[in-house]
């Protein structure tokens, strides 16, 4: 099945399913693929991560008469991909195929935009695409033994020294967890929000630096959702999560210099409420 997309092809799709919002992950990819190559970094946003067009960069590449075939769809539960065979690429003379990935985020599929990305530049697809569908975000536990920033450490060890306590958590506790939770949640909208803040203000950062505050963003909103339920479990997680965003962020770089700054302040902040709601589990 093969698509020329035109600018109507968007238009066609939501009059068909009654002008409502694309719904299925080959829906939602084609409505994102016709933003690409229409330039619309909004509707790009909309469709996929992106967590502000500001980080939308066309994948740094020429749409101008490209075309695109769709294939196989895949949905694991909250994953799903799509078969996409792009013909017309520049500095490509054959057609290449690739895939589009999703996420679901409540209701709705979205593009997962730098994992895209990367299935893009990697070029056609090879052998079996069984068991690729890892977690959004990537690892960095592995990085922990070389990395210099004593804060993101210790706010590391503490989320573990938290983690070792949630089996023996009492009401008392959880009280006290609650009110913990509130305020570690207020952290990290304030930090997500400051992200947000640095990608749309600052056009001249380049792909990297727009990648890492876009997906550090999601990291922090996702992990903040799971402080709904206020445990130590999901606190020594949210702990965990800001020492792996202080590290992704002090690689930034100089042109956020007075973001930094004060980002690396918020992460002190939270050290010491950590280390002072550690203190008081320890006397309940």
């Amino acid at each position: 099945m093969k698509y020329v997309l035109f600018p109507f092809l968007v238009f066609s799709v939501l009059m068909a399913t009654g002008c409502s919002r694309p719904e299925s992950p080959q829906e939602v990819s084609e409505a994102f693929w016709q933003a690409v190559l229409e330039e619309d970094a909004e509707a790009a946003a909309d469709y996929s991560t992106l967590v502000d067009e500001a980080a939308f960069d066309g994948f740094e590449q020429q749409w101008q008469n490209v075309s695109i075939e769709w294939g196989r769809v895949v949905i694991d539960d909250n994953l799903a991909r799509v078969t996409t065979t792009l013909s017309g690429l520049e500095g490509r003379n054959e057609a290449t195929e690739s895939l589009t990935y999703l996420v679901r985020k409540g209701d709705d599929w979205l593009v997962d935009y730098y994992r895209t990305g990367d299935a893009l530049k990697q070029g056609p697809v090879w052998g079996s695409l069984v068991g690729q569908l890892e977690r959004l975000g990537e690892d960095l536990k592995s990085r922990w033994a070389n990395q210099s920033d004593e804060m993101a450490v210790e706010l590391e060890r503490l989320g573990r020294e938290l983690q070792q306590q949630a089996q023996s958590m009492n009401e008392d506790m959880s009280a006290l967890a609650e009110e913990y939770g509130d305020q570690l949640s207020q952290h990290l909208e304030e930090l997500s929000e400051s992200l947000r803040e640095a990608l749309e203000s600052t056009p001249s950062a380049t792909p990297q630096d727009r990648r890492t505050l876009n997906e550090t963003v999601i990291r922090l909103e996702d992990q903040r959702a799971q402080l709904s339920e206020a445990n130590l479990k999901t606190l020594a997680e949210s702990t965990s999560t800001a020492a792996e965003a202080q590290l992704q962020l002090s690689e930034l770089s100089e042109e956020f210099a007075a973001y930094k700054a004060e980002w690396r302040q918020r992460v002190v902040d939270m050290q010491a409420e950590m280390a002072e709601f550690l203190e008081n589990l320890k006397t309940r």
